[in-house]
């Protein structure tokens, strides 16, 4: 008798066979090219005028912790996208999780290591959340509970795009992924996967509750945290899958939080019609 085991081993022998080699050449290349452009901007807008010894230096204040969610964010995002390119060659799905989440960590590391030996140091803490980042796309593949949870980001420019931050702000604010106080992280909840059976008719498949973080006058006098309560779309049940094009588009939208209703529950309440 063939055990489970031995059936799952064979069946990705067979699938690694197959593997388009084309695709993957064409796949590495893409990742290699989009990872010597952040590269370059790394190294023109962090690094280039501050070179120091190699240290370790944690900052727990910079960006209110807006950035160490960016830094999770970013590295499930990599790994996500190296995952779906390697899927796109027909290397099992098990394996590009692990590869994907792999090369993400890799290239997350090179760039702390990199801030080791410049002014700002190797952050332990943004390195623990690159690994959390990673840690949540395997996580994501071995325990499907965790796939009604999705963490998402909606951005609108802050006064900070494409300035220096103003004192005591470190790097230059020229991208969308350094305008920390213009990006909003939320964790929406797929409220319909989690009720029970009998309830689930009273609630829509495609609509799920989100909380949100963000920060405000990060580089001014009065720094603080922002939380928001908002709905959200899940947007694999708005987008048909009938299709492997279609599947990837919605999983690809749900990191985004669309523009919708919200209300900023803490410092103090504001209802926004449309928040962006």
């Amino acid at each position: 008798m063939t055990s489970d085991s031995g059936i799952a081993a064979t069946s990705e022998v067979i699938r690694n066979e197959q593997i388009d080699y084309g695709r993957l050449a064409l796949v590495g290349g893409a990742l290699l090219g989009s990872m010597v452009t952040i590269h370059l901007y790394q190294q023109n807008g962090w690094w280039k005028d501050n070179r120091a010894p190699f240290h370790f230096q944690e900052d727990l204040t910079y960006g209110l912790g807006v950035d160490k969610v960016g830094h999770f964010y970013g590295g499930y995002l990599m790994g996500y996208t190296i995952q779906k390119f390697l899927q796109w060659s027909n290397v099992s799905e098990r394996s590009a999780v692990w590869i994907g989440a792999t090369g993400g960590l890799l290239f997350q590391t090179y760039v702390e290591v990199e801030d080791g030996f410049s002014t700002w140091g190797f952050d332990r803490v943004d390195f623990a959340t690159d690994v959390g980042g990673a840690a949540w796309l395997v996580g994501r593949h071995y325990i499907p509970i965790l796939q009604n949870f999705e963490l998402k980001l909606s951005y609108h420019s802050s006064s900070l795009l494409g300035t220096t931050g103003g004192s005591g702000f470190r790097g230059q604010q020229h991208l969308v992924i350094d305008d920390y106080e213009g990006q909003t992280f939320w964790m929406s909840v797929k409220v319909n996967n989690l009720l029970p059976e009998e309830m689930k008719s009273y609630w829509p498949d495609f609509l799920c509750l989100a909380v949100g973080y963000g920060a405000r006058d990060i580089a001014g006098a009065n720094p603080h945290r922002v939380f928001f309560l908002a709905p959200d779309l899940d947007m694999t049940k708005v987008i048909p899958s009938n299709t492997s094009f279609l599947k990837t588009l919605g999983e690809v939208l749900n990191f985004i939080h669309m523009p919708m209703p919200a209300v900023q529950i803490s410092p103090n309440a504001i209802w926004y019609g449309v928040y962006f």
